[in-house]
């Protein structure tokens, strides 16, 4: 009986060490161009490790955002891996990357490349990675601006400026009234996360651009709106954040996932 529970212990310490340590075969993976990509070509780089498939809309909606991040914070440190998720047919995962110019390599996944890190089957999904090779995190779904500053800014080089983010205008323009437009294309809400400040009222702009998207109303539940939004017209949605957290705005059908963010 001590043998067996010996054995489990040490079954159960195996995993939990491998949960945070990955293995070299985790990301060993052939990148859509026929290259190997291995984990240890990110020795001492922190690194995202994005799961996703070109059949998943809040992946797709997600990358552009991936893109910016993979510029803006290269200098910092921060490397990102794109791993599909089957079933994915490399020619099309080839055109998908070259049409939206990733900026990152791109590699063709399996299930049991996900499996490693999670039993989940969401998508998207994203692995953090610090500069020693640990797992510092798993993020489900669509990684928010919020989450990359919690979550991934710590973890970078510190002693690189980052470009100025001072809005343009006077300083009164900044404490007026908060404005943003939102598009509800077919891969989803752009942007699909807002930033707003709390107790300032805000003056949202939706506006759908296609026909093929579930995205015909958009809800906002926390704040009791429900609105329909006819093809190429734009609906203005007012409210006044009382309160800081994550509010999500969706469609009427609960698919498109987007989130206010108030502080």
């Amino acid at each position: 009986m001590r043998k067996i529970l010996l054995l489990t212990l040490l079954m159960y310490f195996s995993v939990a060490a491998a949960a945070q340590s990955p293995s070299e075969k985790a990301l060993r993976l052939k990148d859509i161009h026929g290259r190997t990509i291995s984990l240890s070509d990110y020795k001492g780089k922190v690194l995202l490790v994005n799961f996703w498939a070109t059949w998943c809309i809040p992946c797709r909606s997600e990358i552009p955002d991936l893109i910016k991040l993979q510029r803006q914070y290269r200098n910092q440190g921060l490397r990102i891996v794109g791993v599909t998720y089957p079933p994915e047919t490399p020619s099309e995962v080839r055109s998908f990357a070259r049409k939206l110019r990733v900026n990152y390599p791109v590699a063709l996944g399996a299930k049991a490349t996900k499996s490693f890190f999670t039993a989940s089957e969401t998508l998207p999904m994203t692995v953090v990675i610090d500069s020693d090779g640990t797992v510092r995190d798993v993020i489900e779904g669509i990684m928010y601006s919020d989450e990359f500053d919690q979550k991934v800014k710590p973890l970078l080089v510190t002693n690189v400026s980052e470009p100025s983010k001072k809005p343009r205008g006077s300083r009164g323009a900044s404490i007026g009234i908060q404005r943003a437009t939102i598009l509800i294309e077919a891969q989803g809400y752009r942007p699909s996360s807002v930033r707003l400040r709390q107790g300032t009222p805000a003056q949202l702009t939706f506006i759908r651009k296609t026909d093929q998207t579930c995205g015909r109303e958009i809800v906002i539940p926390d704040y009791g709106i429900n609105r329909p939004l006819p093809l190429d017209t734009s609906v203005v949605v007012t409210l006044t954040p009382k309160k800081s957290g994550r509010f999500k705005f969706t469609c009427g059908m609960n698919m498109l996932r987007g989130v206010l963010v108030v502080r």
